[in-house]
């Protein structure tokens, strides 16, 4: 107990951290990561729904977009852009993902 008087600064310090680091670990979970797509033909918002809803329902996805995009009905017009939660990826998902795009293009030229 004597030692903890003598350097408070330091129990303080540490629970400081740990307090932080806990904060960020759990707000890191809710942060949602969003993507603008471009609607083309055959488009729908359950198509879409099912490539990008990650953990949210069908009817919780198609919901949040058409609140967030102000979408009157389910109707989608080829060329409109969208914008819609998407699965939070890691980085190397993401550069995964980025560098199979780029085979695809080459494999194609």
């Amino acid at each position: 107990m004597n030692w903890l008087k003598k350097n408070s600064y330091i129990a303080v310090f540490v629970t400081f951290t740990v307090f932080v680091i806990s904060v960020l670990v759990i707000t890191d979970e809710n942060i949602e990561q969003y993507e603008e797509i471009i609607i083309t033909h055959g488009d729908t918002l359950w198509s879409l729904a099912n490539q990008y809803r990650g953990k949210m329902s069908t009817e919780q996805w198609i919901g949040f977009v058409k609140k967030t995009n102000y979408l009157p009905n389910e109707k989608l017009v080829s060329g409109q852009q969208l914008l819609v939660p998407v699965e939070k990826r890691s980085i190397a998902a993401y550069q995964m993902k980025e560098d199979s795009h780029s085979r695809e293009v080459a494999n194609r030229h």
